[in-house]
């Protein structure tokens, strides 16, 4: 009988699992992601070159203009999350960066993705390259804060709070495996702890001064 009842136990957690396992929205695939994946699979590499990577955040950038730099490259998507970050690494690998700086999460968070679900990612993804492109320096960035007053709630529901929590966790994570922490969170906020209405135009995404500051942050670290 106490068998039996193991066995039934075992059934119950083992499914239990699926449930939860299903319950994480884990697609990333689309139009654009498989589109801009596609077409950057098809330019030449760049080696040697400083990789910014990431979702639409990074994707809006004019990383070579920024930088004044032309082996600045960018890999963001708009859109992108963990998952879709994991499901192009070959793309990334082939250029053998000499810089790569990761900025991803506040998609997984509007996914309902949980933390320790999006700090997995990160480290098979940091694993990933240090198997595949060993002299690559990795940078995890933090993720942005946004403005309340600002953001359209009919597209986004993440808070500054779970921003707040995520790069809690992701800097443990990077501590954990010898990365740097790289926090711009803070360089980018108002006296109302709220992304500063000179850096964004909708809440979320960044203006040309946003952009300015988030270089400027790197900068100063003397991560460029």
């Amino acid at each position: 009988m106490l068998r039996t009842i193991v066995v039934i136990g075992g059934l119950c957690i083992g499914m239990g699992s699926k449930v939860q396992a299903q319950a994480v929205d884990s697609s990333y695939h689309n139009y654009l992601y498989d589109s801009r994946v596609a077409y950057f699979r098809q330019l030449p590499p760049v080696k040697k070159a400083i990789v910014f990577w990431g979702d639409s955040i990074t994707d809006w950038g004019d990383w070579a203009e920024l930088l004044q730099f032309k082996k600045a490259i960018n890999r963001g998507i708009a859109g992108d999350n963990t998952y879709g970050l994991r499901g192009r690494l070959d793309e990334i690998v082939r250029h053998e960066p000499a810089k790569l700086f990761i900025l991803i999460g506040t998609n997984d968070i509007n996914k309902k993705i949980p933390v320790p679900y999006i700090v997995a990612n990160y480290k098979k993804i940091i694993r990933a390259i240090r198997q595949q492109s060993p002299k690559t320096a990795l940078y995890v960035q933090s993720v942005f804060p946004i403005n309340n007053q600002l953001i359209g709630r009919q597209y986004y529901s993440g808070t500054n709070e779970q921003i707040m929590e995520l790069n809690k966790a992701l800097k443990a994570m990077a501590d954990e495996q010898r990365v740097p922490f790289v926090n711009i969170y803070p360089d980018l906020l108002d006296a109302q702890q709220q992304l500063d209405a000179r850096f964004t135009y909708d809440g979320l995404h960044l203006s040309g001064l946003g952009y300015q500051a988030w270089v400027a942050s790197l900068k100063r670290q003397r991560l460029l």
